[in-house]
């Protein structure tokens, strides 16, 4: 486990979705809804300049999301490039979220790789029993929020179209929103760093964040939020590769109060 030291400030998815994007039709409009039960975020924070963190990345590619009513995003922070390899996947953003969940915590401590379910830091990850506990305990548990998600493609670009629905006032007080673009089967070859000459496989990998948008009862009705994004794609981003995720969290406490996630196209 490689530790940064820093001081600053900081679930069944019931999804419509349509079965041409599921062939692999990436021009066909995606529909995507959450479902009766509390789905589980699976947050991975990881670095290609940290040889602690392959078998990591190599236990997150197991996760399978879409069949197992679990959201996981790999998260790739940048405070290792400094030691002779430049993670491609990584940004400022990711390592700025994963700080102000650390602070969430009470702690002033990052560390990679470092597993977050719902909020929550999961030493114990490795442990399937301590895993699959957690998954229960949230799946149990019934969702105060509600998401709708249609995305098309649209030349080079993902029209995204989301709607959030948080029906408890003293849920909306501190409720953001955030959507995102993953990516599976990702390849690199390190050439320097503490990873070197090591070929490094990844999934779930966050290419884009949107959010936090804040969800304000006092300017959205019944706590409905719509939010319409247009999201470019880059050249290197695999189509047929890319899934589609959306969550609603409370930002105080780091809370999961339900998510959703669907393949853009491919199966």
């Amino acid at each position: 486990m490689r530790i940064q030291k820093w001081v600053g400030a900081g679930a069944l998815l019931a999804t419509c979705l349509n079965q041409a994007a599921m062939a692999g039709n990436c021009a066909t409009p995606v529909h995507v809804k959450s479902g009766p039960s509390t789905t589980a975020v699976v947050e991975l924070y990881t670095s290609e300049g940290c040889d602690s963190c392959p078998p990591a990345d190599k236990w997150f590619s197991s996760i399978e999301s879409h069949r197992n009513a679990i959201v996981p995003l790999a998260f790739h922070v940048d405070y290792w490039d400094y030691i002779g390899w430049k993670d491609r996947f990584a940004s400022p953003l990711y390592t700025q979220r994963q700080r102000e969940s650390v602070i969430r915590q009470g702690s002033r401590t990052t560390y990679t790789p470092q597993v977050m379910v719902d909020g929550r830091d999961l030493r114990a990850w490795a442990y399937d029993a301590q895993f699959q506990s957690r998954l229960r305990e949230i799946a149990a548990r019934a969702p105060r929020a509600d998401l709708a998600v249609d995305a098309r493609y649209a030349n080079n670009t993902v029209e995204v179209a989301m709607q959030a629905g948080v029906a408890l006032s003293a849920d909306r007080q501190d409720s953001v929103v955030f959507f995102a673009l993953t990516e599976d089967k990702l390849v690199s070859r390190v050439t320097a760093g503490e990873n070197r000459s090591k070929t490094l496989k990844h999934d779930h990998v966050v290419r884009e964040l949107v959010g936090p948008i804040s969800v304000d009862s006092r300017e959205h009705a019944a706590g409905k939020y719509q939010v319409n994004r247009i999201i470019t794609l880059a050249n290197d981003w695999k189509r047929e590769d890319l899934s589609l995720v959306a969550f609603v969290q409370n930002a105080r406490t780091g809370e999961v109060l339900q998510a959703l996630a669907a393949p853009l196209c491919g199966g």
